[in-house]
């Protein structure tokens, strides 16, 4: 039972504070930046929780009204954007609204 309950809190929520540690921690982490009045961002919340069940990627967002700082930092100019870090260094940057296979096959790339 435990293992399912961690599963539904699969997709983590950082903040400027914690970002850095958090994508150093792991291999591969995708970011999503958001707003939590993004319509293609409410839309993509299914697609990230279906990622952090069956890849062994962290997927983690930030709200880029309340972290504008890092926002500026990862050019994460509009929402969603998402960037995926390998080894703690970001490799790339998606802007707009992914399917999930496209997600799935970009953190595949650097997961090897």
């Amino acid at each position: 039972m435990a293992t399912q309950t961690a599963k539904t809190d699969s997709v983590g929520s950082l903040d400027d504070g914690n970002l850095e540690t958090a994508v150093e921690d792991s291999g591969v982490t995708l970011v999503e930046f958001y707003t939590e009045w993004c319509g293609t961002c409410k839309r993509m919340k299914p697609v990230l929780e279906t990622l952090a069940e069956d890849t062994d990627a962290a997927i983690l967002t930030i709200d880029i009204e309340s972290n504008l700082e890092t926002a500026i930092e990862f050019g994460a100019q509009s929402t969603p954007t998402f960037v995926l870090f390998a080894d703690g260094q970001p490799v790339k940057q998606l802007r707009g609204g992914q399917n999930e296979q496209t997600l799935r096959d970009l953190i595949a790339q650097y997961n090897d």
